[in-house]
């Protein structure tokens, strides 16, 4: 046992373990992440994080729900206009998955049944139902919006700072006139083609709200 470790007066946490993770992800990418590699880092010997996580699945659930516990602090649903709690909500799950280098790929690869994460999807589906959609087209509602933002965010989060030059190179005016026509500035411009899915999936919602009664 390290000295760290047999000197420490309380045992590792789980949540202290998942954010020690998640720096070892924002420095070196998933990719990098081993159990190994985070005990070392953490100062404690390997069976302490098994101790905690059954294997790196479970880590990973940890870590989704680390960034869904920061992010449920800042959640407010207590306006009037449910589109605009929506469009909140989105903004801000999307900029924190954007926050955590690979934050797509973690919170999307994983199903976590833990307090912070269910508890934002508790509050949102209270908040489509109060707007007045039914049950399951609430359900609906939410799993659209989480969808389509980890989707978004992933491909964002894929995409290298060579991936305009890569496009541009691959656009051919004979072969493909309708994508030269679009520059791949503004095909990549993920900000833009957020905000754009994000007014139409809602536009959606309030005709399915409209069809609801």
């Amino acid at each position: 046992m390290s000295t760290k470790e047999a000197g420490a007066r309380t045992p590792v946490r789980a949540e202290t373990v998942a954010r020690a993770a998640l720096a070892l992800v924002g420095a070196d990418g998933l990719e990098s992440l081993t159990m190994r590699k985070l005990a070392t880092g953490l100062g404690v010997q390997l069976p302490t994080i098994y101790r905690l996580f059954d294997g790196k699945q479970a880590l990973l659930d940890e870590m989704a729900e680390t960034i869904m516990a920061d992010l449920s602090g800042r959640l407010r649903f207590d306006g009037d206009d449910w589109a605009e709690s929506a469009t909140a909500l989105a903004r801000e799950l999307r900029g924190a998955l954007l926050a955590q280098r690979d934050g797509a790929r973690i919170v999307g690869g994983s199903y976590v049944t833990k307090r912070h994460t269910m508890t934002v999807a508790d509050r949102t589906l209270a908040m489509f139902e109060a707007a007045g959609f039914p049950g399951e087209t609430a359900l609906w509602a939410l799993t659209t919006i989480f969808s389509f933002i980890l989707g978004e965010t992933l491909e964002q989060q894929g995409a290298s700072g060579t991936a305009t030059g890569t496009l541009t190179a691959a656009l051919d005016l004979a072969a493909y006139p309708r994508l030269t026509a679009t520059t791949a500035g503004r095909f990549l411009d993920f900000e833009a083609r957020f905000e754009f899915g994000l007014r139409v999936l809602l536009a959606g919602l309030r005709a399915e709200l409209g069809a609801a009664g």
